[in-house]
């Protein structure tokens, strides 16, 4: 899992920030929830794992005109797919130029062995002018791991 500091890291959030949908889950929890499980379905909008849980990613904060979301990339949606998840990394958000507004991208790839099998693509924004805020996360069950703001 050192790996994965190295590269990017989920997005740490200011203590202000208090998410109506529910809590912030950490990188242990993430890796504890999500890998060497088996993917049952997959998606643009979500991945479902054998064991139940859904993944989706979501705009977990936004204030007034900022937002966020994001789709997942697999190279034959709808086909089955027998793979485990057994390793992520989460990469390092890029800043998208715009003449109006602050936009961030960033992407975790899901592996299978050595393989690349999913990309998790998210994009946020900070708004009209750049004057507010979002930030963007993969959400496995009820817990959001953020991976984007602007």
């Amino acid at each position: 899992m050192d790996n994965k500091k190295d590269i990017g890291a989920l997005i740490e959030l200011s203590d202000w920030s208090n998410p109506d949908f529910g809590r912030y889950g950490n990188i242990d929890e993430l890796s504890d929830m999500i890998l060497n499980k088996r993917i049952k379905h997959i998606d643009k909008d979500k991945i479902e794992l054998e064991n139940g849980l859904v993944l989706t990613i979501e705009c977990s904060e936004a204030d007034c005109c900022a937002g966020g979301g994001g789709t997942f990339e697999f190279a034959e949606y709808g086909i089955p797919i027998d793979a485990l998840i057994t390793d992520f990394v989460i990469g390092k958000p890029i800043e998208v130029p715009d003449s109006d507004t602050i936009i961030n991208r960033n992407t975790i790839t899901l592996f299978h062995n050595q393989n690349p099998i999913v990309l998790a693509n998210a994009e946020t924004d900070a708004g009209n002018g750049g004057y507010y805020y979002s930030v963007t996360s993969l959400v496995v069950g009820e817990i959001h791991f953020p991976f984007v703001k602007a």
